[in-house]
């Protein structure tokens, strides 16, 4: 259970609210006497303990679905209900001293909340980067959406290839960018490895983007065209240069860690 409590949101503000908005539903009970609320909140949240916040229902839900992607949804209801019921009912149906309360434990919530909205532990700032991405994302997705619309492509988008590590990030910054290599290869090419009966076009990008694997210039040259990729994405470390300049494939800009070539046709 530790486990997905750290996966999901445990350290973000969010958590605060929640946890915040289940005490004033408890307090406010308590103090009036009367009304079911505070219990039926306290029931809603074991429930969710034991349908949710654990490590059954997330290897549940992984059988059905891509768990690492989509079971943020299932943990996210309990908490985003909670924490609009609560802090809209004390912001525009409270007294006075409930709404200062309530724009009081909102504030400490944005201090706990680490790098959310417009204000972190350390800084008071735009959020350019409020997902807390790599930086290497965010140098990475413009210096290809710069490159791209300086060539005056229209209407069309991009198509790029990352590393498996980059591509979750990448589609979360900028979605404009088309990924070259689907999520179903990656899958196929972890259980299968590089057998090339399936995704054969795709596992060629693999094997560079993901590896280094320096093998058949010429076949990988064969998937980026067929695959309509107009960029590679590849760790700088793997020392790629020479043997991607063989194919027409160039370097045009860098990250701390990432290597961006643009596929010349």
């Amino acid at each position: 259970m530790a486990g997905v409590f750290r996966q999901y949101c445990a350290d973000s503000l969010y958590f605060t609210a929640f946890v915040v908005s289940l005490g004033l539903l408890w307090w406010k009970e308590c103090k009036t006497g009367q009304g079911k609320i505070g219990r039926k909140a306290v029931t809603a949240f074991l429930l969710s303990i034991v349908f949710v916040f654990n490590e059954v229902a997330y290897q549940i839900v992984g059988k059905v679905t891509d768990a690492t992607s989509y079971y943020r949804f299932f943990w996210m209801l309990p908490i985003l209900f909670v924490i609009a019921y609560q802090f809209t009912e004390k912001f525009f149906n409270g007294r006075n001293d409930d709404k200062f309360m309530a724009a009081f434990l909102f504030v400490i919530c944005l201090a706990v909340g680490s790098n959310f909205f417009f204000i972190d532990r350390e800084h008071i700032h735009r959020p350019k980067n409020i997902y807390g991405l790599d930086p290497d994302v965010l140098t990475i997705a413009d210096e290809i959406m710069a490159d791209w619309n300086d060539g005056q492509n229209g209407e069309e988008l991009p198509t790029a290839a990352f590393d498996i590590y980059l591509e979750y990030q990448i589609r979360t910054y900028e979605p404009r960018i088309v990924w070259g290599i689907s999520r179903q290869a990656y899958l196929y090419q972890a259980s299968n490895g590089y057998d090339l009966k399936k995704y054969v076009r795709q596992q060629h990008m693999i094997a560079a983007v993901n590896e280094g694997i320096k093998e058949d210039s010429r076949a990988l040259r064969r998937s980026l065209d067929k695959s309509g990729v107009d960029y590679l994405v590849i760790r700088t470390a793997f020392d790629m240069d020479s043997y991607l300049s063989e194919i027409s494939v160039m370097p045009i800009a860098q990250s701390e860690n990432y290597t961006l070539y643009k596929v010349s046709s």
